[in-house]
């Protein structure tokens, strides 16, 4: 066993030496591409079509501090970068990377437009960063940004409840999110998608779901009274804008999320003295989702995906002498329902 594996060492060596020096020669080799397997660089030209490509940066976190006097605030941001041109396609064809935009200077960027930008929402700073690097970068048609922000909230003073000037409290597993396109035909009009991720909610009673179809598979049993759990994941659209830069700018996209969402926590849980009833998720998710539409006109669409968080009854209290009467209760999230709906004007 040894011998074969020292054997096949030297063959080795033996074998690199020979395409060493059939490299010094181009004897073998096809084209100019003289580091590529025999064939590649006609297969490249002549057999296959590179359909669709961009290049980018991901997970480029900053944390940006503003200071106003004592007063300090904090956005948190998650970025992903993605650019495109016609000339990158030479960069996966032909070795060729004339005016490659490098995706280290893509995340040096994200960190020099977190100083410079104003912005204050993840949308606003997406806009900031794409339209910087179409105009830095002539080459590019398009650019794309993903935006997640960690959200920070200011605590208050144990002592008497006033708003600390430094000190904040991760709300998570809570995010905002914010997607934007940018066009060089049309960079006065960004494509914005925006969204909330990890809003964890639950109600304890005013829930049930009865009268689904039951066949042999069927084991859950009906009820009018269940807990109500689940993680949203939300995304909204914008009405299009006209293509003026007056109106890309009116949009509050901070207004526009805290009413979102505060019309999205109505829907789930109904007025703070007795709630709504739920008579599914799928109803309720619904319903929320015509609260935002009638709330925000410049909204025009949102979807809205809401995994169960399972909160089953543990009736196995009995078997220790208890009743078991809706307080104690299995929590799971694995396996779960997957319930999305879009809701549009």
């Amino acid at each position: 066993m040894l011998l074969g594996a020292r054997a096949w060492r030297i063959g080795g060596r033996l074998a690199g030496a020979a395409a060493v020096a059939a490299t010094a020669t181009g004897v073998g080799l096809s084209g100019s591409c003289k580091s590529k397997p025999e064939g590649l660089t006609q297969l490249r030209e002549q057999e296959f079509t590179l359909a669709d490509h961009y290049h980018g940066k991901a997970r480029v976190r900053v944390l940006r501090v503003r200071h106003d006097g004592d007063h300090h605030s904090v956005q948190e941001y998650s970025v992903q970068t993605r650019l495109f041109s016609p000339d990158y396609a030479r960069v996966f064809t032909h070795e060729d990377n004339a005016g490659l935009v490098a995706t280290d200077t893509q995340k040096n960027t994200v960190y020099v437009l977190a100083k410079r930008s104003s912005a204050r929402t993840p949308e606003g700073f997406g806009v900031d960063l794409a339209r910087h690097l179409l105009l830095e970068y002539p080459i590019l048609s398009a650019v794309e940004v993903d935006v997640t922000e960690d959200l920070w909230d200011r605590v208050a003073a144990p002592s008497d409840g006033t708003p600390h000037e430094h000190g904040f409290m991760k709300r998570g597993p809570e995010h905002a999110t914010a997607t934007v396109r940018m066009t060089r035909e049309n960079p006065h009009a960004p494509e914005v998608v925006s969204g909330l991720q990890g809003l964890t909610v639950l109600k304890t009673t005013q829930s049930g779901f009865e009268e689904y179809h039951v066949d042999k598979y069927t084991l859950l049993p009906p009820t009018k009274e269940r807990c109500l759990a689940t993680e949203m994941k939300v995304e909204w659209r914008y009405a299009p804008p006209s293509g003026k830069k007056s109106e890309e700018r009116s949009i509050d996209y901070g207004l526009v999320r805290e009413t979102l969402r505060k019309e999205l926590l109505h829907g789930f849980y109904g007025p703070a003295k007795g709630g709504v009833y739920s008579a599914s998720l799928q109803a309720t998710i619904y319903d929320a989702g015509c609260l935002v539409l009638a709330a925000l006109p410049r909204v025009s669409s949102i979807s809205i995906y809401t995994p169960n968080i399972h909160m089953i009854p543990f009736q196995q209290l009995k078997a220790f002498g208890d009743a078991f009467e809706d307080d104690v209760f299995v929590a799971t999230s694995d396996p779960a329902g997957t319930i999305h709906c879009t809701v549009a004007r």
